[in-house]
């Protein structure tokens, strides 16, 4: 009998393996935490929040879109963005509640 563990063969890594390259950006991860975290988070409210251009924020938006892990809506006069992926949902608000541990309470080593 093998008792090694049974590790994950390329197929079933390149799904999250595109994930990651897809989050791999500061400027994504930010927009990850804002969508996680705002009550109607639009483009406008979150290149406000970031300071950066509306261009710059909307084009990493289509990269998180086509990836699957945003999705929109329009209501009214604003486009309205969720994190629609549930495996990058519960890995942005670990990484969130991470952020935010009183210090020493943390996974780091």
């Amino acid at each position: 009998m093998d008792t090694r563990p049974q590790l994950c063969n390329e197929k079933q890594l390149a799904p999250y393996a595109q994930k990651y390259k897809a989050i791999g950006h500061p400027i994504r991860l930010k927009i990850l935490c804002l969508i996680a975290h705002q009550e109607v988070p639009c483009v406008g409210d979150i290149w406000r929040c970031l300071d950066q251009p509306q261009p710059v924020v909307s084009q990493h938006l289509a990269i998180l879109k086509r990836n699957g892990i945003v999705s929109s809506e329009v209501k009214k006069t604003r486009r309205i963005y969720s994190i629609s992926d549930p495996f990058i949902k519960n890995l942005v608000d670990a990484m969130i509640a991470e952020i935010h541990a009183p210090s020493g309470e943390t996974s780091k080593k």
